[in-house]
């Protein structure tokens, strides 16, 4: 039996390094955008996502896409 996947929603994650804790390690802070249209291309949302990080404080240390999907059997 076959199963089709139907993407539902995406969302872009930006994770920025916002300093150092009293051990000396990394911290980070992600803040999250939703209801992007799912069928927005990975460059645009990059795009996106540079753009914003430019007008933060601190520095874009990663962007990742999440995309939900619903799944169904034929």
């Amino acid at each position: 039996m076959a199963v089709v996947s139907t993407k539902v929603s995406s969302a872009l994650k930006l994770t920025m390094k916002v300093g150092v804790d009293e051990r000396g390690k990394d911290k980070f802070v992600t803040k999250t955008l939703s209801n992007l249209k799912v069928a927005a291309v990975d460059e645009d949302i990059f795009a996106i996502g540079e753009a914003i990080s430019n007008l933060k404080t601190y520095p874009l240390f990663g962007l990742d896409r999440e995309d939900k999907f619903s799944l169904v059997r034929e």
